[in-house]
């Protein structure tokens, strides 16, 4: 059987003829860049049985590695997954001229094909000394073109991807990733990492919190939402950790089956490095496994119910949120829309009730911190005031020719008449500072004698948490007087050596 190679003489194809490999091809020596161009096709004909599209781009573009042109003329070019191959005379010339201004840092007009036949040749180290520089090229080209040719971004973040898997980098995919603000485009990768915002959970939920009015009425319910809900990201964490199973396992089922893995799919590459034996694994618990230069990953497929349990968490934190923050509409979320659910969580060992629990949990640990007062004492007044209290005490039980006023409370306290010394402008300062609540709650913390159920039930009377009321208190001493006066333990009660003192001038001032 004859062997014949096609030579393609313009950009038109009804101007193509075939000739046997044997002819000659006049006048092809009087134009360098030509004949280059036929030493680069001419590859095909080494074995055209067995070179695949891949592998011949592949030997073809190490053969054009350095090749230079500057072309004058432009010609446009569209093609699906386009090759030198299949490439005519002044498309080859208009592509090597604009590659040539791209590695020179000029980011050119063009077409979208010659940028992708770029990309391609970067995958594979076209051109670069090191995976690093060709990531380097690809980010920015990236960056020169994907704003006009949107539809860059519906593959280079996946090769971006596959590209931190074939190639051994000196940064992990998590870095490159928060580096270059990525992460929108890897959501199912860190959905499951404990600290994802909502907006990145909403992207698989049946329930669009970007529609919610409390999400989107201000910045700070954004920003109380999503700090909520990593909270709650990192209470499921530790539930999953307990039931030997992680987050991720709620949604997505990742069998025992390994099955081949292919980098750069849709991108023409061919698999050139030889690989070490290694095992890669992503962010949400996807791993890679090369042996033998063969590249193995583990099947995965999401849960039916994947998109109602994202809703219900979602929306379960959001009416949590909506309660605390007192927001003027209510949202609840009904735990029979996961019905469907219960079966698969059930045999992993996790309930309904128990993502419940765990997110009523998060939510109240969550504004409990958020709410503590972080107290920082000067100890220079410290010490001034314990001098102080030496000072008074030593009065109080040192005679004298002139005996300390004594004052008796009129009231059910129960307190003793004891002799004290006058009030201080300090201290009547730190009276007048307390509010209604807060004046109460120390009346009743001097007469109740450390019943903390009747104080705490008066401070849920006044919507107060016993902790706040207490700590409110200790800060408006810390400001006025410069020290605490109140210790909560499992009692809540006034320092020894501010008790008489508070007793007989709240008393005296108060009533």
């Amino acid at each position: 059987m004859d062997i014949f190679a096609e030579i393609e003489i313009s950009e038109a194809p009804s101007e193509r003829k075939t000739v046997s490999p044997n002819a000659q091809i006049v006048g092809g020596a009087t134009d360098p860049v030509r004949q280059k161009f036929y030493d680069m096709r001419g590859m095909a004909s080494d074995n055209p049985y067995t070179w695949n599209d891949a592998r011949l781009f592949y030997k073809q573009a190490k053969f054009m590695e350095n090749f230079t042109d500057n072309y004058e003329s432009f010609a446009e070019f569209s093609m699906h997954c386009p090759c030198y191959q299949r490439m005519g005379y002044e498309r080859l010339r208009t592509y090597f001229t604009w590659r040539a201004a791209v590695r020179r840092g000029e980011f050119l007009d063009t077409s979208l094909s010659y940028i992708f036949l770029y990309i391609y040749e970067l995958l594979a180290c076209i051109g670069e000394e090191s995976p690093v520089k060709s990531l380097v090229g690809l980010w920015a080209l990236r960056g020169a073109y994907s704003k006009k040719f949107l539809v860059l971004d519906e593959y280079l973040p996946e090769w971006l991807k596959d590209f931190h898997v074939y190639y051994e980098l000196p940064h992990s995919f998590t870095e490159f990733v928060t580096e270059h603000n990525m992460s929108e485009f890897y959501s199912d990768l860190f959905l499951f990492d404990g600290d994802a915002e909502v907006s990145v959970w909403n992207k698989i939920s049946a329930y669009d919190v970007s529609k919610s009015k409390f999400y989107t009425e201000s910045a700070e319910n954004t920003k109380l939402l999503d700090d909520c809900f990593k909270a709650v990201g990192r209470g499921l964490a530790a539930l999953c950790a307990e039931k030997g199973i992680c987050v991720k396992d709620l949604f997505v089922h990742t069998g025992n089956q390994q099955i081949p893995w292919f980098p750069f799919r849709r991108a023409l590459f061919h698999r050139w490095l030889r690989q070490k034996d290694r095992q890669i694994e992503l962010p949400g618990g996807e791993i890679f496994i090369c042996e033998n230069n063969e590249w193995l990953t583990f099947h995965t497929a999401p849960y039916a119910h994947k998109k109602e349990l994202a809703a219900f968490i979602i929306r379960k934190t959001e009416a949590q949120v909506r309660a605390v923050a007192d927001f003027k509409t209510k949202i609840t979320a009904d735990p029979s829309t996961l019905l469907k659910a219960s079966a698969a969580l059930g045999g992993m060992g996790v309930t309904v009730r128990e993502i419940e629990n765990v997110i009523e949990k998060s939510i109240a640990e969550f504004f409990t911190e958020k709410n503590r007062i972080i107290v920082n004492i000067d100890r220079k007044n410290l010490e001034r005031i314990r001098v102080e209290a030496e000072d008074i005490t030593e009065k109080l039980i040192v005679e004298d020719e002139t005996p300390l006023p004594r004052v008796a409370c009129a009231d059910n306290s129960g307190l003793k008449e004891q002799p004290v010394p006058e009030l201080g402008d300090v201290w009547a300062q730190f009276f007048s500072q307390l509010s209604d609540a807060e004046l109460a709650a120390l009346k009743m913390i001097l007469s109740e004698n450390d019943d903390i159920n009747k104080i705490k039930t008066f401070a849920d009377s006044k919507g107060l948490m016993l902790e706040i009321l207490a700590d409110n208190i200790n800060e408006k001493a810390i400001e006025i007087i410069g020290d605490n006066i109140l210790e909560l333990t499992d009692t809540l009660t006034v320092y020894d050596e501010y008790k008489n003192f508070l007793a007989h001038h709240f008393c005296k001032c108060i009533g």
